[in-house]
């Protein structure tokens, strides 16, 4: 699979590791699935220190190289590209980063998440320099998540971003850069921005990381649930939802005013969504144990619905009924 030159690039970091590494490969049903599985048996053979650990995907997810926490290649290394990827592997061992003190200074007062998404193409000579200069980022900013992708494997993606031309760097999809961009212009956008704006990636990277009492101090101090975090309440994955339930729980037990801004947005989400996350969706009416809920739970109750759906209505509407009677608002009968 490799080049001649290629082959050398490998080799030689196959001489400076003196340690094993593991790297991720996600599995997927995509059509270029073959290509990543094949790139990462080539790659192992001549470095046999790397280690390879397969994750399953969901089938909607690509298939993807991960690097650390915050790396991620939805891209094969080639070519122009090989060497930022070899340089990464090295660092993932050594702890050694090329990033200039002033820029890390700048990553010091970044105390928000932020997903870098770069869009990168093979024929590109100026693709490899945005990727070199970016990788130091999420591999010493834990906060920061680099998904590298290649626009001609997954062309699906660079329509849906509106991808003209490479390399084209979005900031959490609200900013993008295309060429050149100053790193510190992009750190200080990053360290800007208003937490209330945070996109959906941002906030499940809060939560995979153990930051649900994090996520919900940022939303209790701007008194306001951020519009993405409905997103992550009724996400697919069932890990992603239950971070963001022990979220809206410690928002209810400080600011239940606050948590009752969840109802209209997750009650609008509740028919089109699948069995699980309907029970899900009740099980957090019950949590913010508002009265005005159970009207919906009764609709539910007496509809046509999954059986486990109904029993999670059911439970919801008993713990709204133990709940005691808040200043203001008049009690309910069953």
């Amino acid at each position: 699979m490799f080049t001649p030159l290629e082959e050398k690039q490998i080799i030689k970091l196959n001489h400076q590791l003196c340690h094993d590494i593991t790297i991720g490969l996600v599995a997927s049903r995509h059509t270029s699935s073959n290509l990543f599985h094949e790139f990462c048996e080539d790659l192992t053979r001549l470095v046999p220190k790397i280690k390879i650990l397969k994750a399953e995907a969901d089938p909607q997810d690509p298939p993807q190289i991960l690097i650390d926490n915050g790396l991620r290649y939805q891209a094969v290394p080639a070519g122009y590209e090989l060497q930022p990827f070899l340089e990464a592997l090295a660092a993932l061992e050594s702890g050694s980063l090329k990033i200039a003190g002033p820029i890390k200074y700048l990553l010091k007062k970044n105390k928000l998440p932020a997903s870098l998404t770069v869009f990168i193409a093979p024929q590109c000579t100026f693709c490899p320099q945005m990727v070199r200069r970016l990788i130091p980022l999420p591999m010493t900013d834990e906060n920061l998540q680099l998904t590298i992708i290649d626009g001609t494997l997954f062309p699906e993606m660079a329509q849906t971003h509106r991808i003209r031309a490479v390399p084209t760097l979005l900031l959490d999809d609200q900013f993008r850069w295309t060429g050149s961009v100053p790193l510190e212009e992009l750190i200080d956008t990053i360290n800007t921005r208003d937490p209330v704006s945070l996109r959906p990636a941002s906030l499940e990277s809060i939560i995979k990381e153990g930051g649900a009492g994090r996520l919900a101090a940022m939303m209790l101090a701007a008194e306001k649930l951020f519009p993405a975090f409905y997103d992550v309440l009724t996400h697919h994955k069932w890990p992603i939802r239950l971070g963001a339930m022990v979220v809206i729980e410690e928002i209810v037990a400080k600011n239940p005013d606050l948590a009752a801004e969840a109802l209209s947005p997750l009650w609008d989400r509740f028919p089109e969504a699948s069995v699980q996350i309907q029970g899900d969706i009740l099980h957090v009416l019950g949590e913010i144990g508002d009265p005005r809920s159970v009207a919906w739970l009764q609709t539910v109750l007496s509809g046509n619905f999954d059986r486990e759906v109904k029993e999670a209505a059911r439970e919801a509407a008993e713990k709204i009924s133990n709940t005691d009677t808040q200043p203001g608002q008049a009690g309910i009968e069953y």
